[in-house]
């Protein structure tokens, strides 16, 4: 059964049973409509409806947009509509997280009561769509035009705590023990036990009541303004704006009814356009990354005690994970002064957390009190760490160092990790008894705030260190994928087919801004020579010159000259500011004229003749160059899947959620899919023959069919 119902005197109980988060399918809509019916057939006077097990209804249930079973009757937003028409109490009694559909259900209450420990919210902007059951109708009827747009646009949640600021909850249940759920219903039937016979109060019916805007507000103003914050916030997604329309059609259609015609349009034009598919992709996608069909059964080793080697702005970035995460970390490096310089940035960083709201005193408190320092690898917190990360400088021959001491001293079990962004996990190992101890995990600047952690499984890595570091991810929050052992892993492995396209397009005749600007057009957060000011243009210059790339080792041609000479100039990027761009005046972008010259001479040396790239044959080649190479991943099993490409470069490198990733928007975005796509790499390598990434992925030509396609390597 997917709810169950009840009748304790003239209070209708229905309690929904469809754990573990119960979505809001077909099976649980008509047993509450059936609830319903036996509540209206026993001329209750109020009806209750709570959540069992961990939580209230925590959304529509992802997989019916698919199958079409959302629209199957009851829909959700019929299931709402009679709700609001009830002529009885209604009552919704919130554990857990009560989000999307299941908020909706709740608003549509005329009472409702939240534990003191649950959440709600509409995120369904998210999934590229809008609240479609009357979430955009009827939660401005309660809290007003101002925060329903708020909360909607950007889908955060809100606790008890600020719902009952808002009015949008009537009472918070407080903490207590035994079964949460029995005890949340238990006090929704307490209360509508209280409201009696008496009848339903019409201002609570929300259909009956008028949307709260700012006093002395001019509501066309006001809508013209929401709609351009929105919209510089929304990065090109459309369900904010549509969003948005729906609020201002709640306040001045005309009916509620004429409100939920305007809502029910706008939600199908966003399932139908492109971005909802994307989006959802993503949603799923995300809850792949941690099925690993190699570590099936393997137990994660316990992570109590942390240490990090470097207490730069890698190490410190790390050591915060760690201490938000719960986890005591040690911080080791070889002076005392580097040492107070990186807890100085750290606290600096907490600090400024708090004073913007994010944290507490109390809380950034706490978490200096998990960290320690030391230079000696000998002291206690890095020989009895679980866990040993290390974030030193991005050299071979320093890091193996590390690792022959991290072997010396590390207690038997430990897991050593490096944060390498592109080294040979193996050869780190080497130094090492222990090449089963040894994985990647590499994080990304600044470590405490993106999301994503590359973890990478050397030759050797056991399963249960590998378990470990996926379990240790998900500890500290993040979108943890795994990869298989090569140059760049996952990420920087297909950045450098990207930004090798970029620097032949500027031989051929572009300029590092008519490169960037249709790459930031397609969505992605800033195009390839922004990314490398920003990052530091002489990372890349140590990369080629430690691994021997100094001259025309891709077939007879180098690629990295431009780049090459830019850094021999002193150009490293903002921290010299000047680099592909000059940063004189601050952080924004202006193109330089020295540049430009350079630029200009270097195709002349190469004999090329200059000419106009179009915006669109720029993005389009910067964009394949990095899809094709990510086939290759898949195809090599450095990637699981697909979609543990899209989220890395969605999390690490800013590609738009709004796109699905590069593999993704390859199969599904690009207009042609996979076959247009093998027809046009084709065309690039006829054009630039040597130029090695055209070459389309035996994958790639097996996926979209064509016969001449070479056995994969999978």
């Amino acid at each position: 059964m997917a709810t169950s119902f009840s009748l304790r005197g003239r209070i209708a109980l229905i309690r929904i049973t469809r754990p573990p988060v119960n979505s809001l399918g077909l099976a649980v809509r008509k047993g509450i409509a059936d609830g319903l019916d036996q509540a209206e057939a026993a001329k209750a006077t109020a009806v209750v409806i709570s959540g069992d097990g961990s939580t209230f209804p925590a959304g529509a249930d992802i997989a019916e947009f698919a199958s079409g079973n959302a629209l199957a009757e009851p829909s959700l937003p019929q299931l709402v509509r009679r709700l609001t028409g009830l002529k009885m109490h209604t009552v919704a009694a919130i554990h857990g997280t009560a989000l999307g559909g299941g908020m909706e259900v709740t608003l549509a209450c005329q009472y409702r009561l939240m534990h003191a420990g649950a959440k709600v919210g509409l995120p369904e902007v998210h999934l590229g769509i809008l609240p479609g059951a009357g979430g955009t109708q009827l939660l401005p009827r309660i809290v007003g035009a101002e925060m329903a747009i708020s909360l909607m646009t950007t889908g955060r949640m809100i606790d008890a705590k600020a719902a009952l600021a808002a009015k949008l909850v009537d009472e918070i249940i407080p903490a207590g023990e035994g079964s949460l759920a029995d005890a949340v219903a238990e006090r929704g039937y307490a209360f509508a036990k209280a409201l009696g016979d008496v009848a339903v109060d019409e201002r609570r019916v929300l259909p009956n009541r008028h949307v709260t805007m700012p006093d002395g507000t001019d509501v066309a103003a006001f809508f013209a303004g929401a709609r351009e914050q929105v919209a510089k916030s929304s990065k090109g997604e459309v369900a904010p704006l549509a969003i948005v329309g729906c609020v201002e059609a709640a306040v001045s259609a005309g009916s509620f009814e004429k409100g939920m015609e305007h809502e029910a349009t706008a939600f199908i034009k966003l399932a139908s356009g492109p971005q909802a598919p994307a989006m959802q992709h993503v949603f799923a996608a995300e809850r792949m990354i941690g099925k690993i069909r190699a570590l099936q059964g393997v137990a994660p080793a316990p992570v109590r005690k942390a240490a990090v080697v470097g207490a730069g702005t890698m190490g410190g970035g790390i050591a915060m994970c760690f201490a938000q995460g719960g986890i005591d970390v040690t911080i080791i490096d070889r002076s005392e002064e580097a040492l107070a310089n990186g807890l100085a940035i750290v606290r600096a960083n907490w600090e400024a957390s708090a004073r913007k709201g994010k944290l507490s005193e109390k809380r950034v408190a706490e978490y200096m009190g998990r960290l320690r320092t030391t230079t000696a690898y000998t002291d206690e917190g890095v020989t009895d760490a679980d866990v040993v990360v290390e974030a030193a400088f991005e050299r071979m021959a320093i890091k193996k160092e590390i690792f022959g001491a991290l072997d010396t001293h590390c207690k038997p079990g430990a897991l050593l990790a490096t944060n390498t962004s592109t080294l040979d996990i193996d050869e780190i190992a080497s130094s090492t008894r222990r090449p089963e101890a040894v994985v990647g995990m590499h994080f990304f600047s600044p470590a405490n705030v993106m999301p994503l952690l590359e973890n990478v499984a050397g030759a050797a890595s056991s399963p249960q260190a590998l378990a470990t570091a996926m379990a240790l991810g998900k500890q500290l929050r993040k979108k943890t994928v795994l990869a298989r052992n090569c140059f760049g892993f996952i990420g920087n492995r297909m950045l450098e087919p990207y930004v090798r396209e970029a620097l032949y397009m500027l031989e051929e005749g572009a300029t590092p801004a008519q490169v960037d600007a249709p790459l930031r057009e397609f969505g992605l957060a800033m195009g390839p020579f922004q990314m490398s000011d920003l990052a530091g243009n002489d990372i890349g210059y140590n990369i080629r010159r430690d691994n021997g790339w100094t001259a025309a080792t891709v077939n007879g041609r180098y690629w990295a000259g431009l780049a090459d000479q830019l850094v021999e100039m002193g150009r490293l990027g903002q921290k010299t500011k000047r680099g592909w761009y000059d940063y004189s005046e601050g952080r924004t972008p202006v193109n330089d004229p020295e540049v430009e010259a350079m630029i200009v001479a270097h195709s002349a040396k190469l004999g090329r003749a200059r000419r106009v790239l179009e915006p669109c044959e720029i993005a389009d080649r910067a964009l394949l160059s990095m899809a094709n190479e990510g086939f290759k991943i898949v195809e090599e099993g450095i990637a699981q899947r697909e979609s543990d490409v899209d989220i890395v470069y969605i999390y690490g490198y800013g590609y738009p959620r709004r796109q699905g990733g590069p593999l993704y928007w390859a199969r599904h975005g690009r207009e042609g899919g996979l076959a247009k796509m093998v027809e046009d790499l084709r065309k690039y390598a006829a054009a630039h023959p040597d130029v090695p990434h055209w070459k389309p992925s035996a994958l790639l030509l097996r996926e979209a069919g064509f016969d001449d396609a070479p056995a994969a390597k999978l």
